[in-house]
């Protein structure tokens, strides 16, 4: 299917829905939660969990449909500290001898799959409206233009 994916019903609510066209009245609404972190995680994907689902439960996003989700999120975030790590332990580029003998520098596979970790962790804070051009796609007040305290006045 190409064009764009189809915004969520109640992202259309808050912001205002532009586009006019009907919402979903039959779209699945999951119950509001915090979900259990899998047992599986890692000290670091733990930490994370705590730290985002407090997080996300604030801002309202997270249901009990949106684990597997945030298990990806936190299990990306973990593999980003790791390969900092590694790339911090073994340098952006290292050394190797050709054949002929001579000496070539070729960059270290671990800056590739931190750049690429990356893009993965930045799509998944864009689902959650956690950078700050996502959440200048939403309004709290639900679309709805507030009245302006002055218009008593000036009005």
């Amino acid at each position: 299917m190409a064009g764009r994916r189809p915004k969520p019903t109640h992202l259309k609510v808050v912001t205002g829905n532009p586009g006019k066209r009907a919402l979903n009245k039959k779209e699945p609404k999951p119950t509001r939660e915090i979900p259990s972190p899998p047992s599986h995680l890692t000290d670091e994907g733990k930490t994370a969990w705590g730290r985002l689902s407090v997080l996300l439960d604030g801002m309202g996003v997270l249901t009990v449909a949106d684990a597997f989700a945030l298990e990806r999120l936190c299990d990306v975030y973990a593999e980003i500290l790791q390969l900092r790590e590694d790339v911090e332990a073994e340098g952006r580029t290292y050394k190797t001898q050709t054949a002929q003998g001579d000496t070539l520098t070729k960059a270290n596979p671990s800056v590739a799959m931190l750049a690429d970790a990356d893009r993965r962790f930045k799509s998944y804070l864009v689902e959650f409206g956690l950078t700050p051009a996502a959440r200048s796609k939403v309004n709290v007040n639900g679309g709805e233009k507030e009245e302006d305290p002055l218009n008593q006045f000036f009005g």
